[in-house]
């Protein structure tokens, strides 16, 4: 019975790691704050996206089928996901690359930034829906409160895994290339207008 529950936070883990591993404004943000400030600053813009992640995830287990009936056809929240895209990809362009620390609140700024992007990121709830929809399918949604809880864990453990993943081997690179870390804004605004573009595509 136990080694089933825990099958749970393997479920939660992979379904979150399949989620989070693509480009999106979370992972170049902390990209972002890993090269222009340091790793352990990126890790606060990872903790408010994982705690967001979790709210996704727990969103579509209890209300998946009617917020998927809602987004589907819904033509403002997908137009709304190209502006977002867009309008971070300008801001991230003109933005200065060398980030100054000035005061001891950066942690919980960082916090609230993960946590706002993660939040207004929607292909990141409608992947929720996907992925419990699929799990449902197979039967392989929790269905008692420990394995709730274990299903949690594994979210949180696998978004912050992927977030810290991508801060340090975007830091390792930017060492190693002079050139990244002088245009790593622009190479980051760049990505997010492209992904636009075939969000826009794929409409």
């Amino acid at each position: 019975m136990i080694l089933h529950s825990i099958l749970f936070l393997l479920i939660g883990a992979l379904a979150t790691t399949i989620g989070a591993v693509p480009f999106g404004l979370v992972n170049l943000s902390v990209v972002d704050v890993a090269i222009n400030v340091n790793i352990r600053k990126s890790m606060s813009v990872a903790f408010g996206a994982a705690i967001i992640e979790i709210l996704f995830a727990l969103t579509a287990l209890l209300a998946g089928s009617l917020l998927n009936n809602l987004i589907e056809g819904n033509s403002v929240v997908k137009y709304s996901v190209l502006v977002v895209l867009v309008f971070s990809g300008v801001f991230f362009w003109f933005k200065k690359n060398k980030v100054e620390i000035k005061d001891n609140k950066s942690s919980s700024n960082g916090f609230l930034k993960g946590a706002v992007l993660n939040l207004i990121s929607i292909q990141v709830l409608l992947f929720w829906i996907i992925a419990i929809a699929f799990l449902s399918l197979r039967n392989l949604v929790p269905a008692s409160l420990l394995q709730m809880v274990l299903f949690v864990v594994g979210v949180w453990l696998a978004k912050m895994a992927v977030l810290w993943g991508y801060a340090i081997l975007a830091r390792k690179v930017a060492e190693k290339s002079a050139l990244l870390s002088a245009h790593i804004n622009r190479i980051i605004g760049g990505l997010l207008v492209l992904a636009a573009f075939f969000q826009f595509m794929k409409f």
